[in-house]
């Protein structure tokens, strides 16, 4: 399973649902959200700064994690989301050890 990093803001709809009279456990709607397409909550946090949320997920593939970025930005509730895959430093040097490259010469 991979590891996936999504930021987002919250529209003004969105930032209402997190310390308005209706207020909607945001941790609690990620987890079940995960669940649902049998995925991991790994963490979640709001942020300070250019960004207001955080969300950390382990996903079998790409696209699970992007129908969850879709539906969460069909709702009006989220933008400017921003998914960033974790990888494997380790996996990729071992991989780059054996790539031939030569450089264009000028």
């Amino acid at each position: 399973m991979s590891i996936y990093l999504t930021l987002g803001t919250y529209t003004n709809e969105g930032a209402a649902g997190l310390v308005g009279p209706d207020y909607s456990d945001r941790r609690a709607a990620m987890d079940a959200m995960h669940n649902s397409v049998g995925a991991k909550l790994v963490d979640y946090h709001i942020l300070r700064g250019q960004y207001d949320f955080c969300v950390i997920s382990e996903v079998d593939s790409f696209a699970v994690v992007a129908s969850m970025t879709l539906m969460a930005r069909g709702s009006g509730a989220v933008d400017n989301v921003v998914t960033l895959e974790s990888v494997d430093v380790e996996e990729i040097r071992s991989v780059a050890k054996g790539v031939q490259y030569t450089p264009p010469s000028g």
